[in-house]
Order: C-alpha cells, then structure tokens, then sequence
C-alpha cells in the first residue's frame, strides 16, 4: 500500500461518514413515511452538502496526493473531514420535536452548518496551495481563468447565504450553489481541459 492509498482510507472513511450522516437524517424521514414534511430549504442544504463532501473527495485526488504522513500534513485534511462531519450532523435533527417545524430548525442551524462547509471550503483551497503553484508556472491561464474564479465565486455565494432571509431567497442560493459544485464535477478536468486547448497547453493529468 502506498502513502496516499494509506492516507486515503482514513479521509475517505471520515469523509463517507459524513455523507452517512446526511443520509441517514433523510432516511429517518424515509422511515417515518414523512418525506414530504422535509422542508426545501433543509432538503437542498442536505443535497448541498452532499454533493461538497462528494466533491471534496474527488479533490482529494489532485490536491493530496503527496502529503505527508505527520501532522504538518495532515492537519489541513483532517480538519477538513471533521468540519464536513459536524456540518453533516446538524443538517437534519434528531429531536422528534423539531421534524414539525423544519423551517425553524433550518433557520436556528444554517450559520453552523454553513460556517463548518465554508471553512472547509477553505481549507481545500489551502491543500491545493502546491498545486496552484505548478500549475501557474505550468499553466497560468488554468489559474486565472478557472481555479482561482471559481473559488471566489464558491466562497462569495456560500457568504450571501449567511445573510440572506425568507424562504425564496435561501432557496435560490441553495440552488446556485448546488450548480456551482455539479457543473464542474460532473466531468471534473472537462473545463481545464478547454482552456488547455484553447491556450494550447499539454494536457496534464487531471
């Protein structure tokens, strides 16, 4: 087993409990025949997170293969699933009670839930540190015109759904930013690839 194959099944195992947790919290709902009580906006905070901690795995290819097995590391990654863990604990609630009121509850948990996926958003950018800087003396126009906009504008949109209100308004965000993450992971390189091309880069490995 490699370094990054005996990383990997900690992060990944992190990781997949998380998207557990998700989708045991709509499984609760499943089980109790009450699909159509869970509110829009819990439902696509739930997608939502989903598909981040989906995405986050996925990245994990470009941005860790070569990290280090000690704390120096690893405390980027680490914290990273912790967050995505706590975010995924909170999104659906545990308390009987609460599944009557789904909207109060969304709007009393939607800063942690959303402070814990920011932050890790965060730090995915800082493990792609090394990567940002081969690819801006390999491929500049990848960083300027992908990397680095696309990561403002993920960050920009999660900070307007901290302050938005009304259920329209959140709704809409959710739904952006749910868009934000499919379009470039469905065929994750796909858009690297075109600015490649259009630069007439050498395609790397994505």
């Amino acid at each position: 087993m490699d370094r990054f194959s005996f990383f990997f099944g900690f992060y990944g195992l992190i990781l997949g409990l998380s998207a557990t947790e998700v989708l045991g919290g709509f499984a609760g709902f499943v089980r109790a025949r009450a699909v159509r009580r869970i509110d829009a906006q819990t439902a696509l905070l739930a997608l939502f997170t989903f598909i981040a901690i989906c995405a986050t795995w996925i990245d994990a290819w470009d941005s860790l293969r070569n990290v280090t097995l000690d704390f120096a590391g690893l405390w980027a990654p680490i914290l990273i699933a912790t967050c995505y863990y706590l975010a995924a604990t909170v999104v659906f609630p545990r308390d009987a009670d609460a599944l009557a009121d789904l909207a109060t509850y969304y709007a009393q948990r939607k800063a942690f839930v959303l402070a814990m996926l920011l932050v890790s958003d965060v730090l995915v950018t800082v493990t792609y540190g090394p990567v940002l800087m081969e690819q801006l003396h390999a491929r500049p126009a990848v960083v300027w015109l992908y990397y680095l906009p696309y990561s403002a504008l993920t960050k920009i949109t999660m900070a307007i759904l901290f302050f938005v209100h009304g259920r329209r308004a959140n709704i809409t965000v959710l739904a952006v930013l749910i868009l934000q993450f499919l379009v470039p992971y469905w065929d994750h390189g796909r858009i690297i690839g075109m600015i490649e091309n259009a630069y007439g880069y050498t395609h790397s490995v994505h």
